[in-house]
């Protein structure tokens, strides 16, 4: 049986012609359940992912190497507020905002 042949089914009244009425109250339990489930499944690894990166992002130091989100690597040349200075070639630097560093690469 599918999922929808499922609530379709809850939801017939018996040969009497009243309706129970759990009908509507297990689907509600059932959508709750799903909700919980993608938010322990999908949402908080995500939020989890974020603030591992912000940790990382926030204890960089010069001579790192990161890579950004445009896929441009680089070694850390300079720290500001917002702002950092990426050597991505010798003599050649550029300034990103910190929020564009995808990732930071372990250091070889």
């Amino acid at each position: 049986m599918t999922f929808g042949m499922l609530i379709a089914q809850s939801q017939c009244t018996p040969a009497g012609g009243k309706g129970g009425g759990v009908g509507g109250l297990s689907f509600l339990i059932m959508m709750l359940a799903m909700i919980g489930i993608m938010y322990f499944v999908v949402y908080r690894p995500q939020i989890k992912k974020r603030k591992a990166l912000e940790a990382q992002v926030n204890a960089m130091k010069k001579g790192d190497k990161v890579l950004t989100s445009g896929g441009i690597y680089g070694t850390i040349a300079g720290l500001k507020d917002n702002i950092a200075v990426l050597e991505i070639a010798q003599g050649v630097k550029i300034e990103l905002n910190k929020a564009m560093i995808a990732r930071v690469l372990s250091e070889e």
